[in-house]
């Protein structure tokens, strides 16, 4: 999608696709906690977040199908608009369900089946799919479309959610999330690190696909060819990491995410054919593996009932962050001349910064007492220990 709104015929440049990324996560930063806050009180025949599944599934499907068929620029940044709009509804309420679902020490390796799946399918896409846009600009979209239908419509049905009502005891408030997402004050230090240390990557994910498209001139089918790879390492590195994720200490992970981002800086910067692009995504890969520490410890400091409460005011902090790094770095490279590396020397710059806050948070950590517990809740997870009252391992 992106390559097609930089294409000659729609003409949106660097500025205007970071523009748009920008707004909507300023946007989404405010529309998430409501989401979040609406699906955690949220009481249903089909639980408190396939509810918002129905909801935004057929705009988005819809968008992906319609998009290849529109040739009018301002239209189609109004059918743009329109998919980020519910992918934001989707992502606040769809992606809590594996918090609800398994103990918080699984996080990390309950994340591998869908590392798998994606693994898998993603080689696929960028092997076969990319090489199909070249000769045909609809049918990726179409084939993609009817596959999102079909996964959403086998996900919807057939996943049974734990019996948890929260039912709402005042109206929703903007600042009600953040009221008891950031109780302990401390939290926004981690939630900026967490945000911050994963610059880098976000840079390289926003950016890769117009730099080997303007800077190394490569065929859709070339970009796909380079990338695939990537996938398949991906999925075969998805478990081990995960283990030691949910295992070692999250600060020495930490270390290691920003070695290997300094790493994968290097190779970014070498970039000069569709071999070094290769070379580059298989550390993207390694790299991009530990740059979720700090999420999960966010995570984890959740109570079961303050889940949407905490996840959205970490979300608030994290699309706030990545919407100004959108509209800089878009800015950045178009005054550059279409310099992409410019962005990825912000992404390093910004990850170090990162990491420095969450060695803060370690010692603010250190020196405080732990907040109060949350309030107990009903259903099945009432038994559920508070994290918050458990030590992060030093």
């Amino acid at each position: 999608m992106t390559l097609r709104m930089n294409s000659a015929e729609i003409g949106m440049g660097e500025s205007m696709i970071g523009s748009i990324i920008a707004v909507n996560a300023y946007a989404v930063s405010f529309l998430v906690m409501y989401f979040s806050w609406k699906s955690d009180h949220t009481i249903s025949r089909w639980g408190r977040r396939i509810p918002f599944l129905w909801i935004s599934a057929p705009f988005i499907i819809s968008s992906v199908l319609v998009f290849p068929f529109i040739h009018d620029k301002w239209i189609l940044l109004v059918v743009v608009i329109i998919q980020l709009f519910f992918m934001d509804m989707n992502n606040s309420t769809i992606s809590l369900l594996p918090i609800d679902l398994v103990p918080r020490n699984f996080l990390a390796r309950v994340g591998v089946i869908p590392a798998i799946v994606m693994g898998v399918l993603s080689f696929f896409v960028l092997r076969y799919g990319m090489k199909l846009s070249d000769m045909s600009e609809t049918l990726p979209y179409l084939i993609g479309g009817g596959v999102m239908l079909c996964t959403t419509l086998l996900g919807g049905l057939n996943i049974k959610e734990p019996p948890i009502r929260t039912p709402a005891t005042e109206s929703f408030k903007p600042w009600s999330a953040l009221k008891v997402g950031w109780r302990d004050r401390r939290i926004i230090i981690l939630m900026l690190a967490a945000s911050m240390i994963g610059a880098l990557p976000n840079m390289y994910n926003a950016w890769v696909w117009l730099m080997a498209k303007n800077e190394l001139h490569l065929t859709r089918t070339e970009m796909g060819a380079s990338l695939a790879w990537a996938s398949i390492a991906g999925m075969i590195l998805s478990f081990p990491v995960a283990w030691l994720v949910d295992r070692i200490s999250p600060y020495k992970l930490a270390a290691i995410s920003l070695f290997m981002n300094v790493i994968f800086f290097i190779a970014l910067m070498r970039v000069n054919s569709a071999n070094d692009l290769i070379l580059a995504s298989l550390i993207f890969l390694v790299a991009n593996c530990f740059n979720g520490v700090a999420s999960i410890m966010v995570f984890r400091s959740a109570h079961p009932a303050e889940v949407g409460s905490v996840t959205s005011s970490l979300a608030l902090v994290n699309n706030a962050f990545n919407a100004t790094m959108m509209l800089v770095s878009g800015q950045l490279i178009e005054r550059l001349g279409h310099n992409y590396k410019a962005a990825f020397v912000l992404g390093l710059s910004i990850s170090a910064l990162g990491f420095g806050m969450l060695l803060l948070y370690r010692h603010l950590m250190k020196k405080g007492r732990h907040p109060a517990a949350a309030p107990a809740i009903t259903g099945t997870m009432a038994d559920t220990a508070n994290p918050l009252s458990a030590e992060y391992p030093q």
